[in-house]
C-alpha cells in the first residue's frame, strides 16, 4: 500500500495555483500527483497517475468533467474519489455527479477549508477501504511473499484508526502476528541526527544506520516481551509491545536506548505512550508516545520519557514580559546589539523558568512570534538583499521542526543579532553622512561667526543631539573643531603672504590680539613667530 494521491483538473490556472499553493497538502499526508487544464489532458492524467482523488471543475474545454469521468467508468479502470466542483449550482448536474459515483459536490466560490474538509474526509475513506481490503488478500499468493511488509503497513494504519477487536482477531492470524490481543504499550523512538539538513549524510550510511537500529531493538525487546518495530519516518521508528505486566516497559525503552548507543553508536530518544487494553486503543498509546517524545525537545538527545510523566504535569501556557518586548524593539531599532544579546537571552529564561516544561509545540509558536516582530522591525531598514535573507531565516523557522530549545533559541538570537548589526552599521554611514555635510558647511564659511545652532539646523537635527555625534564621530567638539579649521587656513594665509590683521578679519575675528592668542595656543608660536620659523626653515635649505 501506498501514500494518497491527488490529481486536480480546471481550466482556470488560478483555481490550481490556489489549491497547490494555499494548502500545505503534504502536511494532510497528501502527494499531488499531477494538474490538467481541460478533460481530455485530465483523463489521461488519471489514466497515466493512477490518483486515488481527482478534484475536477465540471464544464471545462474539449471534455467535461461528468464525460471525463463517465469514459473513465466506461473504460473499466478502478476509479479514484471524485469531488466535482462548478459554479453551475443547478441540480442537473448534482444529481448527474451522484449518479456517476462522485464523493463530493462543491459549488464555487469555496474556501480552502471546505476543499481540506472534502478532501480529508475522502482520504478517510480510502485509507479505511486499505485497512478492509487486507481481508480479501488472504487467497492471493503474492500475499503470502510479502507478509513482513503487509504487517508493517497494518500497523502503520493501526496506530491512526480504530479497528474493531473481533476483526483484527482474523487479520493477526492471517498476517502471523505473533502477540496476544490485549495488553499493549506503544513506543515512539527517533534517531538522533540521522536526517539533520544542514549537514545530510549519505544515503547508504542512513540506510545502514536504520537497520542496524531496528535490528538492535528487535534483539533487545525479544529477550523481555513480544512485539514489533517497523519504520515510521525516515529516522523514526514505531515499538509496539505486548508485555506481560510485570515487564519494566521503561527499562526496555533504556536498554533499547543504551545498546543502539552500544553497539551501533548512535544516540535513540524513546516517548513512551500508557498501557492499553484492547487493540482499538493502540492508536491512543501512540498518540501518548509521540506526545512524550517531543519533550526530548527540553531533555536533549539520547532519552526516554515516559507520558505519565508529562500527564502528571499541570497545564502551562509559557509567556513573557510584555515590556521586555518593547525594549527589545526599541534596542533593535537604535541598532543596540548588546541591549538585544540580554534582552533575548532575559526573555529565554523567563520562558524556561518552570517547574515543569510546557509543551513544545506553544514554545515554539511563542518564540516565533517574537521572531516576527523583530522581522518587521528589521525589515523596515533593510536592504533587498537582507530582506531575502530576512524572509528565508523566518521562513525556515515556521517550518522548522526544532530538535531542542537549544536550537531553536539560536535561531531566534541570530535573527535579533543580526538585523541589530545591520541597523547599527546603517546608521554609523547615516552619521558619517551627516557630519561630512556639516564639515563641508563649515569649511565653506570659516569667516562667518558659525554656531552650533547653526549647524545643526543645516543637517536637520536638534544642537545637543548634533554636539553628541559630532564629538562622537570627529573626536572634539564642533567649536573645537571650528577653531581648529580656522587656524590651519591661518598657516595657509600667512605663508601666502597676507598680514595678520587681514587674515583675523578673513577668518571672522575682529580682534587682533584674540586671534594671535588663540594661534598660539594652537600652534606654540604667534603668527609673526610661525611666518620667521618657516621663512627661516626656507632659507636654510635653500
Amino acid at each position: 500500500m501506498s501514500g494518497i494521491t491527488m490529481c486536480i483538473i480546471d481550466d482556470v490556472k488560478t483555481v490550481i495555483d490556489g489549491i497547490l499553493k494555499k494548502i500545505p497538502w503534504s502536511e494532510h499526508g497528501i502527494d499531488i500527483a499531477g494538474t490538467a487544464m481541460n478533460g481530455k489532458d485530465g483523463l489521461q492524467l488519471i489514466k497515466d497517475k493512477h490518483p486515488d482523488i481527482v478534484l475536477t471543475d465540471i464544464r471545462m474545454p474539449m471534455q467535461s468533467g461528468i464525460d471525463m469521468v463517465r469514459e473513465l467508468k466506461e473504460s473499466g479502470e478502478q476509479g479514484p474519489q471524485i469531488i466535482f466542483f462548478s459554479g453551475y449550482s443547478d441540480f442537473t448536474y448534482a444529481q448527474e455527479s451522484v449518479r456517476l459515483g462522485a464523493f463530493d459536490y462543491l459549488v464555487k466560490p469555496f474556501t480552502s477549508e471546505q476543499v481540506v474538509d472534502a478532501v480529508l474526509r475522502a482520504k478517510a475513506k480510502i485509507e479505511a477501504q486499505r485497512l478492509e481490503q487486507l481481508d480479501k488478500m488472504a487467497l492471493e499468493r503474492k500475499v503470502r511473499e510479502s507478509l513482513p511488509y503487509l504487517r508493517q503497513e497494518y500497523f502503520r494504519l493501526l496506530i491512526r484508526h480504530d479497528e474493531l477487536p473481533e476483526r483484527a482477531y482474523e487479520k493477526w492470524d492471517f498476517l502471523g502476528i505473533d502477540m496476544g490481543t490485549s495488553g499493549f504499550v506503544a513506543m515512539a523512538v527517533q534517531i538522533e541526527g540521522l536526517m539533520n539538513e544542514r549537514t545530510p549524510l549519505p544515503v547508504r550510511e542512513v540506510e545502514l544506520t536504520r537497520f542496524a537500529v531496528q535490528n538492535i531493538m528487535e534483539e533487545t525487546i525479544k529477550k523481555q516481551a513480544k512485539g514489533i518495530v517497523f519504520r515510521e519516518h525516515l529516522g523514526q521508528f514505531v515499538v509496539l509491545l505486548n508485555p506481560d505486566k510485570d515487564v519494566d516497559v521503561l527499562a526496555l525503552a533504556e536498554a533499547c536506548r543504551h545498546h543502539v548507543n552500544q553497539y551501533a553508536k548512535r544516540d535513540i530518544s524513546v516517548g513512551v505512550g500508557g498501557r492499553v487494553e484492547g487493540i482499538g486503543e493502540i492508536a491512543l498509546s501512540y498518540e501518548q508516545a509521540k506526545t512524550a517524545l517531543s519533550y526530548q525537545f527540553y531533555s536533549g538527545n539520547g532519552c526516554v520519557i515516559s507520558y505519565r510523566d508529562i500527564e502528571r504535569q499541570d497545564h502551562i501556557t509559557p509567556q513573557y514580559s510584555a515590556d521586555k518586548e518593547t525594549e527589545l524593539l526599541y534596542c533593535l531599532r537604535s541598532g543596540n546589539k548588546e541591549g538585544t544579546e540580554r534582552l533575548l537571552a532575559s526573555i529565554a529564561e523567563e520562558c524556561l523558568r518552570y517547574p515543569a516544561p510546557p509543551d513544545p509545540d506553544v514554545l515554539t509558536n511563542l518564540f516565533y512570534g517574537l521572531a516576527f516582530s523583530m522581522y518587521r522591525v528589521i525589515a523596515e531598514k533593510a536592504d533587498e538583499k537582507q530582506r531575502f535573507w530576512l524572509d528565508e531565516r523566518l521562513s525556515a523557522m515556521k517550518k522548522g521542526r526544532y530538535l531542542s530549545t537549544a536550537e531553536l533559541i539560536q535561531d531566534v538570537k541570530e535573527l535579533g543579532l543580526t538585523g541589530s548589526e545591520w541597523v547599527q552599521k546603517r546608521q554609523k554611514n547615516d552619521v558619517g553622512q551627516l557630519i561630512h555635510q556639516a564639515v563641508n558647511y563649515v569649511s565653506s564659511r570659516l569667516g562667518s561667526d558659525l554656531t552650533v545652532q547653526e549647524c545643526a539646523g543645516v543637517v536637520h537635527l536638534s544642537p545637543s543631539y548634533f554636539s553628541n555625534l559630532f564629538k562622537k564621530e570627529v573626536g572634539m567638539t564642533f567649536m573645537q573643531y571650528v577653531t581648529s579649521e580656522r587656524m590651519e587656513k591661518a598657516k595657509k594665509l600667512l605663508l601666502e603672504g597676507m598680514q595678520v590683521q587681514d587674515i583675523t578679519f578673513e577668518l571672522g575675528y575682529r580682534d587682533r590680539p584674540y586671534f594671535s592668542e588663540l594661534f598660539k595656543k594652537h600652534t606654540g608660536l604667534t603668527p609673526t613667530e610661525f611666518r620667521g620659523k618657516y621663512e627661516s626653515s626656507g632659507s636654510n635649505s635653500e
